[in-house]
């Protein structure tokens, strides 16, 4: 048993492991916001299409889509309201400074990771209807 055990741990790179626990520890949280603000740019400018969630469900689930697509209408205007804050944040007299600036850009620059998460766990549901859908039509 313990030979079985020595051949795993020797099938193991760990600076595969080590790299790879790096880069999701520093670098994916400051790539991730971005893929996300990208996503939702995506979806809002794909809400025409005939296979979108919105041309096919909003008959049947009107109130549902919107609430979906409202999070992403969140997470595109996150980002210039943020910074139009972080510019009045840095040159106001009672909490201007760098750090009021700096603080509420870093604050912006990762909301989109809680409301793209929100989005994510609503649209699980609304993902799998839309399955179902596809396959009833087969």
């Amino acid at each position: 048993m313990e030979t079985k055990e020595l051949i795993h741990l020797q099938e193991i790179d760990f600076v595969k492991v080590l790299i790879k626990v790096l880069e999701l520890i520093i670098i994916k949280p400051f790539t991730l916001p971005l893929k996300i603000y990208k996503n939702a740019l995506a979806h809002l400018s794909n809400t025409d299409a005939d296979d979108s969630e919105e041309s096919v469900l909003s008959s049947d689930f009107p109130l549902y889509t919107w609430f979906i697509s409202i999070f992403d209408a969140i997470i595109v205007v996150i980002y210039p309201v943020g910074i139009i804050a972080a510019i009045i944040a840095g040159t106001n007299s009672f909490t201007g400074g760098l750090g009021s600036f700096l603080s509420v850009l870093a604050l912006t620059y990762f909301s989109p990771l809680i409301y793209g998460l929100l989005r994510e766990l609503f649209q699980i549901s609304l993902k799998a209807i839309l399955y179902l859908k596809i396959i009833s039509n087969k």
